[in-house]
């Protein structure tokens, strides 16, 4: 979600997502084919707006990538924009929050309609889903959204994981980015 260092906050744009190629030149096909997407291009902007929207407001300098670059994770690519800013004085960590949360990569944009829509569709309440997870001192903080995440209870296990839904989705596209974020808690439960 974003990283603080005195006042200096740190936050990136992370949306717009394909699959880990299974050969080098797959991977690199899969990482054009990402880059080269209206509908993930697309995505991804609403969420670098909407964080310029939530944070430049709140700093006296603001700087953000361009364009967005590929970063390869284990078993998914991302679109992602770096992005930085000197808060004003007097600007607390729970402005930021209150800013920032829930982000536009998890609720859609504009915020509140967005919310309202996902109210009405979604069976089932988020509970701590998406929600900001970190720590906060005087001087530091930093906070990451609990976007892929598992819940125990019990002897049960609920593994979490969304897509960035848009106009011109693909319901069956965006199930198997689903599937390829899930892929690593996965591997990790069947291979231990």
């Amino acid at each position: 979600l974003y990283r603080r260092s005195g006042r200096r906050i740190e936050t990136e744009a992370v949306a717009g997502t394909r699959p880990r190629g299974d050969s080098l030149d797959s991977d690199r096909a899969l990482a054009r084919e990402l880059a080269a997407s209206s509908k993930e291009q697309g995505e991804h902007r609403v969420v670098v707006d909407s964080i310029h929207d939530a944070l430049h407001p709140l700093c006296a300098e603001w700087l953000q990538e361009r364009a967005p670059h590929v970063v390869k994770l284990r078993t998914v690519q991302h679109l992602v924009t770096n992005c930085c800013g000197r808060l004003r004085e007097g600007v607390s960590d729970a402005d930021i929050l209150a800013n920032l949360h829930p982000t536009a990569a998890v609720s859609g944009w504009p915020r509140a309609a967005a919310l309202a829509a996902i109210a009405r569709v979604e069976p089932f309440d988020r509970g701590w889903y998406a929600g900001p997870v970190g720590w906060l001192g005087c001087d530091a903080a930093e906070f990451a959204v609990a976007i892929r995440s598992g819940l125990v209870i019990g002897s049960k296990l609920c593994l979490f994981a969304g897509a960035g839904i848009m106009g011109d989705s693909d319901p069956a596209a965006e199930w198997q980015e689903t599937e390829a974020k899930l892929a690593a808690f996965v591997s990790a439960l069947t291979t231990s």
